[in-house]
């Protein structure tokens, strides 16, 4: 009888040794890093700049993913790429100034990500002709990031009614 409860006792305190000195199974570190993020933002900002700087609607568009949405001031939400591509085409018939885009910040995760900017509108002789601000929220397209939702504003007073 001794040896049978002896034995019950080393088989009892034998499994609670080995289940509870099971390894933990190892946490991998996430793989985003903000900095590398926002130095991806700012590299697609530059490609956005010299598309619209050069009056390329097409490379403008490819900078958007295919379902984004575009959302200026005073006027109706532009959706989707194919039309976002019609609205800057059309801008870009008229006279374009240059556009300067400072990236203020980013934030966000590997599957989307949010960036504040400030931006100026030059004329050709170089005045600074507006000022404003952006939301942009990015996604991951093709494994570049896209802009898939573009809000602006400006700084400037609304134009008096006339």
């Amino acid at each position: 009888m001794k040896k049978r409860i002896l034995l019950v006792v080393l088989v009892v305190v034998s499994f609670v040794l080995t289940t509870s000195c099971k390894k933990e199974p190892e946490v991998t570190a996430p793989t985003f890093d903000a900095t590398t993020a926002k130095t991806e933002v700012e590299a697609r900002a530059k490609v956005f700049i010299e598309a619209l700087n050069s009056k390329d609607s097409l490379g403008l568009a490819n900078c958007y993913t295919t379902d984004a949405k575009f959302m200026q001031p005073n006027a109706k939400t532009v959706e989707g790429r194919a039309n976002i591509q019609k609205l800057f085409g059309m801008w870009m018939k008229g006279p374009m100034m240059h556009i300067m885009i400072k990236t203020v910040e980013v934030w966000g995760d590997e599957n989307m990500l949010a960036a504040e900017n400030s931006w100026s509108f030059l004329d050709s002789s170089g005045k600074t002709v507006d000022t404003g601000k952006s939301l942009e929220i990015y996604k991951k397209e093709e494994g570049v990031w896209k802009l898939h939702r573009d809000c602006y504003n400006s700084d400037m007073p609304p134009a008096p009614v006339k």
